[in-house]
């Protein structure tokens, strides 16, 4: 355990952190995505070694790489997202709209856990989810349809 203070956690993950579902593409999956749930924290290198405490603090998780200068603590994985990760932010919540985040990211894995993201509805469902969250991001965002029968992915 490191000696990071729940109340520091919470503010540094409201500023720091994301909670994040990805659908990928990937051909070898029922319906040729993939679902990818991740809680990430980035940071300077220079900050590196709040990462590792992160990493310390919950005991899984991993701190790589993010791009350029950047690092980031990361944690994938239902089990580890569901039952450490959630538990904790159901009990102590995040006080900025990242809050509001983290409760559709429940949402998704709870919807994952009952193994409804494995049917076309219940994907279309879980994208539903995602696109309502970090809609700050900059980057382009894309959404499913479905096509003649077929999930596609395209941009919005």
């Amino acid at each position: 355990m490191s000696d990071l203070e729940i109340p520091w956690i919470v503010g540094f993950v409201d500023g720091e952190g994301c909670f994040f579902i990805g659908i990928n593409a990937r051909k070898q999956s029922k319906f040729g995505f993939t679902v990818l749930p991740e809680f990430v924290v980035v940071q300077h290198e220079r900050d590196i070694q709040i990462l590792y405490a992160l990493k310390a603090y919950w005991g899984f998780g991993t701190v790589c790489r993010n791009h350029g200068d950047r690092f980031c603590y990361k944690v994938r994985g239902l089990e580890p997202l569901l039952y450490t990760i959630v538990p904790f932010f159901e009990k102590h919540p995040l006080k900025t709209k990242k809050n509001v985040d983290f409760l559709k990211f429940r949402d998704g894995l709870l919807l994952i856990e009952k193994t409804e993201h494995l049917t076309i509805d219940g994907l279309l469902k879980l994208d539903k989810i995602r696109l309502e969250m970090n809609r700050g991001l900059s980057i382009p965002r894309q959404q499913l349809f479905l096509v003649d029968g077929e999930l596609v992915m395209k941009k919005i």
